[in-house]
This record gives C-alpha cells, structure tokens and sequence, in this order.
C-alpha cells in the first residue's frame, strides 16, 4: 500500500485492515456459539401440527366444562413431598384414583404425572419425587379423561391451595 508521500506499507501493518479481519472472525465465531447452542438446546415449545393442536384445545374446553358442570374443585396440600388432595365441591360418580400432571412452564424435562390412590378419609395422596417450587401448572383429571381441573399454582405455597376449573372465560 502507498502513502500519500510515496512510501510503501506492508498491508499488516495498516490499522483499519486488521478492523475488517477481526470483525469478520467475531461474527463467525459469534454463528458458530450461536448453531452450538441451538444443536445443543432444541425448542421444545414449538408444534408443527398447529391444526391437531387446534382441536385438541377445543376437547379440553369441554372437558373444562364438564368440570364446572359438575361443580368440581379441589384442596391441595403440598408439605415437602408429601402431595394431599380433597375434594372441596362435588364428587366424581366413581371413587377410583386420579390423575394429577405437573407441567414445569418452560422446561418439559421437569413435567411429571401421579396417580393417586383414594385412601380412607376420603383424601387423595402421593408421594412427590421432589420437592418442587417455582410456577407450576397442575392438572387433575379422571382416568377416562370426563372432566378437567387446571390451575397455575407457586410452590411452596404457605397454605392450602384451592383448585378450581378455569376456563378463561370461554
């Protein structure tokens, strides 16, 4: 390269040449962290089936309301591990176990589901396998899937919790 007084510069020793080359190995540096995390971490949240996703919401708002048909609405208790649940209204027609999932709103690692036996006192419970906090949502449902309770919940909560169909005004 020349200069404007005729002398001639090696082309690494001019400033704003190695501007360009260090910019362009941090953009390619910052697409190769960028691919890695992406490979590594997929999104699970995204559906491709948008359609089936579609008509499954619509079979759950029935189920929903079948729910506030039928009154029901639950007392949840959560000490530690222990997982108790009472009827507070209503009552299902048979007296067999239900079916109570945790969904974990960003990480479907952590989601889980119980069954949970009716024991004497007319209570349900279970074992938790693991002391849970954070937002949670919470459902709890027969098993031939007639009725649905789903509320979002914090854990540890101070006191019991009481469960009631939402329907989001639908």
């Amino acid at each position: 390269m020349k200069l404007k007084n005729g002398q001639t510069v090696p082309w690494y020793k001019v400033s704003w040449v190695w501007y360009i080359i260090f910019m362009k190995c941090a953009v390619i540096t910052a697409c190769i962290v960028t691919a890695v995390l992406i490979v590594k971490n997929p999104i699970s949240m995204v559906n491709d089936d948008y359609y089936s996703e579609g008509r499954t919401i619509n079979l759950e708002l029935k189920r929903v309301a079948e729910a506030e048909a039928r009154n029901l609405s639950f007392y949840l208790d959560v000490n530690g591990t222990d997982l108790t649940l009472r009827f507070r209204s209503g009552e299902p027609d048979d007296q067999s176990s239900l079916l109570v999932s945790f969904y974990h709103p960003t990480t479907h690692n952590y989601d889980f589901s119980l069954r949970m036996p009716r024991s004497g006192d007319d209570s349900y419970r279970q074992q938790l396998p693991r002391e849970l906090d954070g937002h949670w949502r919470v459902d709890i449902e027969p098993f031939d899937k007639a009725w649905r309770v789903s509320q979002n919940i914090h854990l540890p909560a101070p006191q019991t919790i009481t469960l009631v169909p939402e329907n989001y005004g639908i």
